[in-house]
Parts: structure tokens; C-alpha cells; sequence
């Protein structure tokens, strides 16, 4: 198996349902840098949302970031590729849903920016502890998002909702709604949430365009994820892993099925088909 670039989601894939990098793992993906193969962290956040463990092992070159919107050298920062959101569509979107119960943010210019009246509630909308911490770490609070993309016509690289607890009707309702807009992409990466971005833009266009920036085929990619938001690395990669915690879809999209984010799924696979 000529693999060459692994691309991995983190939250319910490479990280511990309590967001770490296990000892396994780690060892994995050094094993791998080793060998000379590309290890891209292939998230939904920004770089600067990427835990410091991940961030830090050694030989990590390229990050894809916001579901594809970026590709970003991980040493000098440098965006190698990126396909932004318009902000006048952001506004559309914003005014679309103005009239349900949830939250939303966006990230422009590699940060994370939203509401102060949000991030003052966050645990009104049910979301757990961790992400909490993580969404306030990463967003910078503003008087109203929608006044800033109106001032200041930011190019954006995502916008996240955030439905109150698993309210699926109103998902339900906001994703139909969103549907009637040209010019964007919509996924979910939890239960609650819908993930926004520009059209063109996901992770598995993103492996594809670094693949070849680098001089590889597809063919010699492989995908890790769990998620709705990792279903397109599952149909464009050479090889796509779906963890056993993933989405039912996603799965079935696989070549292989993983053990669980729990269980170091990650380095099993790797150590079996790589190493």
C-alpha cells in the first residue's frame, strides 16, 4: 500500500472523547513521519483550535483547516490554498435564521469570531463543557457578527450554527432553509450543529488539491474521519477509514472501519496498513 499523505479528522477521530492525543497514537503518527509520509490534521477549526499535543508532534508540515476552507503551512503559516465565503452570503445566512433558538460564529482571517451575547450563554444551549471552553477560547466577542461583515466585508472561511441540545426539527428546518442559497456548501460535524462553507470548499477537495501540491496522486492518500463533515474525504481519498463511533453514512462510504476514537482506532489502522 503506497500511502504517502494521511489526513485525519480530530474531534471523534485522532482525540480521546476528552479531546487528547493517547500515547498510541501519538507513536503512530511519528512512526509514519518517519517513513516520510505527510500527517495532515484535517479539522473543522482554525489552526490555533488544534490542541498543542497534535500541533506539536514533530514533522507535521500541512494542516487542512476549517472543513477545506484552508490549507495552511504548519511551520511559516502560510495559506497554500483557500476558498472563502462570501460575507454577503454570511448576512443572508444570519438574517435566514435570525428567528430560531441557536447561535452561530464564524471565522475570518484564521479566527474565530461571534456574539458577546453567545458566548455569554453558551451553556443555555446545551453544549458540552469542553466545547464550551474550546468556543470561548477561540472567538473573539463582538457587539453583533452581522454589523462587522457589513463594515468591514471580511472573506470567511466557515460559519458554525449551534441548534439548543438536539433540537432536529429546527436543524431540520434551518438546513432547508439554507438550501435555497447558491454559492455555499452545508455539513454537521454533531448532533447539534450545521457547518457553513463556500462552495468547492471540503476536506476531501482540500486532500486532493494538497496531494497535488505536493506531487502525489490521489492514490496514495488515506482519510480518517467520523463525521458527516468527513464524508467527502471518504469518496475522494485513496483509502477512507470511517471510526466505529462514526456516522452510519460515513461507514458505509469506507473502505475500512476503524475500532472506535476510544480504543486508539487511528494506530491500530495504521500499524496494520502502514506501519
Amino acid at each position: 500500500m503506497d500511502i504517502k499523505l494521511i489526513a485525519l479528522d480530530l474531534d471523534g477521530t485522532l482525540l480521546t472523547e476528552d479531546k487528547q492525543l493517547s500515547e498510541r497514537n501519538r507513536r503512530a503518527l511519528e512512526a509514519c513521519i518517519e517513513k516520510g509520509i505527510y500527517i495532515v490534521p484535517c479539522t473543522g477549526r482554525t489552526f490555533e483550535g488544534i490542541p498543542a499535543a497534535v500541533r506539536q508532534v514533530k514533522g507535521i508540515q500541512y494542516a487542512i483547516l476549517t472543513n477545506g476552507a484552508q490549507i495552511q503551512n504548519a511551520a511559516t503559516g502560510e495559506v497554500i490554498e483557500r476558498r472563502a465565503l462570501d460575507w454577503q452570503r454570511a448576512v443572508q445566512i444570519i438574517d435566514k435564521i435570525s428567528g430560531c433558538t441557536l447561535m452561530y460564529d464564524a471565522y475570518a482571517d484564521g479566527r474565530g469570531k461571534a456574539d458577546r451575547r453567545f458566548l455569554d450563554t453558551l451553556e443555555y444551549y446545551e453544549i458540552r463543557p469542553e466545547i464550551c471552553e474550546l468556543i470561548r477560547r477561540t472567538r473573539e466577542p463582538l457587539p453583533s457578527l452581522r454589523d462587522y461583515l457589513n463594515e468591514t466585508h471580511p472573506a470567511l472561511d466557515k460559519m458554525n450554527i449551534y441548534f439548543k441540545g438536539y433540537d432536529r426539527e429546527t436543524k431540520r428546518q434551518v438546513r432547508e432553509a439554507l438550501s435555497e442559497l447558491e454559492g455555499i456548501a452545508v455539513t454537521s460535524s454533531m448532533p447539534n450543529n450545521l457547518e457553513i462553507n463556500g462552495e468547492g470548499a471540503s476536506k476531501g477537495n482540500a486532500i486532493l488539491l494538497l496531494a497535488r501540491y505536493l506531487g502525489l496522486s490521489p492514490s496514495q492518500t488515506m482519510a480518517f474521519g467520523d463525521g458527516e463533515n468527513d464524508l467527502s474525504m471518504m469518496e475522494l481519498a485513496g483509502i477512507g477509514v470511517a471510526m466505529d463511533n462514526g456516522n452510519p453514512a460515513l461507514k458505509k462510504k469506507a473502505d475500512f472501519i476503524a475500532r472506535s476514537n476510544e480504543e486508539d482506532g487511528v494506530a491500530r489502522v495504521i500499524e496494520k496498513l502502514i506501519l
